[in-house]
């Protein structure tokens, strides 16, 4: 687009507001604004201005239909039903000017650059089909497509599952893609990912649960509850949804329900539920914020583009985490699970100890689950020697007739109040020999303790119910010939 005089119209960055058109605008030689005269000031040609316009349309804004689909003509059409049929979108001057911070002059100019260039619309033939860049078209943000992210993860999960599971560059390349920037990432009420727990927190501890389907081992989990109430020692620890086997780790709820749940308990069985404090500050990440978090950059931006897809896969990553597996197939559907918390739990920078997800068999719940160098327990705070035996029932005096009634007896050893002051909290860390030293994350609270006899299981469901459709028989040739009804 060119002056009166010919020269081609030039655009400063104080007519064009946008931060990344502003950054290139002054990277300019000066000359003179056309729209505010603003002199020896750097200045784009407008015309340039216009490609990077374009550019962001085709990659950020579709244009909405100009007329109502034939299912809104059939709501029109029906008498008994009042329809108001209005265009979806914004104008696209309104959406030229809002994306480019810029001048309405400006806008206006952009817009006949553009018209000109695709134009062969002409708003007084009812006939003609409106043009990209018509200035009564309207235009709407596009659904960001993260095929691309969606392609890379199943060929990761494939990757995992038949080829190369412990040294496996393309899959740490891809992590490292993927969660790349979680520290300053927001959400779009300006929440963190990463979650600030332990003391003077919001989230200062959380309730674990263990079933027990004998007297005699729920016995012992109360005469030894650190131990048996605890993460399982390595030896035995089984693999589960953020975990591989024998990697121990901590896995408790925010709440006593929700941890009840996780355990899936058989009816007919006794699940112990106890709540354990955070001892010391932790840094959790919050999968649940992932689906809420905000893309932030420049329209105008190729690089743009990438974040806001990768961004868009990063908002289903909790789902993709959270499914539900059945127990046949665990071996090989938590293998994405496990790697992408040995990632996480591997990390300098962001540095993190666990992460909160959705619950899956409660449905409202969250769980956590501590990394390996954060699931270590206090001891309890008794003196050593210190011995606790349990007790499951009691009786009627009277009947002589014995009734479920729990209690753990605390037995300590004579020692002077001096001693016992100089006493510090020794942590439970089994095989502690042959492992790196672990600072304690948690302490039991031993008085939270509560037995659950499960009764029942209440199982919600959706339902969908089968219809059958009948059919002719028809017949086929048998390998000797004859005919048989199929």
């Amino acid at each position: 687009m060119r002056e009166p005089d010919g020269e081609t119209k030039l655009v400063c960055a104080s007519c064009v507001t946008e931060g990344y058109l502003q950054s290139l605008i002054e990277a300019k030689p000066s000359g003179s604004c056309s729209y505010c005269e603003k002199a020896a000031a750097p200045c784009f040609e407008i015309d340039d201005l216009a490609d990077l316009v374009e550019e962001a349309f085709e990659s950020h804004f579709r244009r909405t239909p100009s007329e109502p689909s034939d299912y809104e003509y059939a709501l029109i059409r029906d008498r008994e039903i009042s329809y108001d049929w209005s265009r979806d979108g914004t104008p696209v001057l309104d959406v030229i000017v809002d994306i480019a911070s810029c001048e309405q002059e400006v806008g206006e100019d952009l817009l006949e650059i553009l018209q000109d260039r695709h134009g062969s619309y002409d708003p007084s033939d009812p006939t003609g089909d409106e043009d990209e860049f018509s200035p009564e078209s309207y235009y709407e943000r596009r659904n960001v497509n993260s095929v691309f992210w969606q392609v890379q993860w199943h060929q990761l999960e494939m990757a995992l599952k038949y080829e190369s599971r412990l040294f496996n560059q393309e899959v740490l390349n891809l992590f490292q893609n993927v969660f790349a920037g979680l520290e300053e990432a927001r959400t779009h009420h300006g929440g963190l990912t990463i979650v600030e727990a332990g003391p003077g927190t919001e989230l200062r501890g959380l309730y674990r649960a263990r079933e027990f389907q004998s007297q005699d081992e729920l016995k012992k989990a109360l005469e030894e509850p650190v131990k048996k109430l605890g993460p399982p020692a390595g030896p035995i620890a089984r693999a589960n949804r953020m975990n591989s086997s024998g990697i121990s780790v901590f896995y408790g709820a925010k709440d006593a329900k929700s941890a009840l749940a996780e355990v899936r308990p058989a009816v007919g069985s006794q699940v112990v539920v106890a709540q354990f404090m955070f001892t010391r500050p932790l840094r959790l990440l919050d999968l649940r914020s992932l689906e809420s978090i905000t893309c932030k950059g420049s329209l105008f931006d190729p690089v743009f583009v990438q974040e806001v897809e990768r961004i868009a896969f990063l908002r289903t990553l909790a789902r993709r985490l959270t499914l539900p597996v059945m127990p046949g197939d665990q071996d090989h559907e938590y293998l994405i699970t496990q790697a992408v918390a040995d990632y996480l739990a591997s990390l300098k920078k962001p540095l993190l100890d666990g992460i909160i997800f959705p619950s899956v068999q409660d449905g409202v719940g969250e769980n956590v689950v501590l990394f390996h160098k954060a699931s270590l327990i206090e001891h309890l705070p008794y003196p050593h020697g210190t011995r606790l035996s349990s007790s499951l029932l009691d009786y009627e005096p009277e009947t002589d007739e014995g009734y479920p009634s729990f209690s753990i007896h605390i037995t300590e050893p004579k020692i002077s109040k001096e001693d016992k002051r100089r006493l510090r909290l020794i942590p439970l860390e089994p095989d502690w020999e042959f492992k790196t030293e672990r600072e304690p994350a948690l302490r039991l609270l031993i008085d939270s303790i509560v037995v659950h006899t499960v009764k029942a299981v209440e199982v919600h469901t959706s339902q969908d119910r089968v219809f059958i459709s009948h059919g002719t028989a028809f017949e086929r040739a048998d390998d000797d010939g004859a005919f048989s009804e199929f």
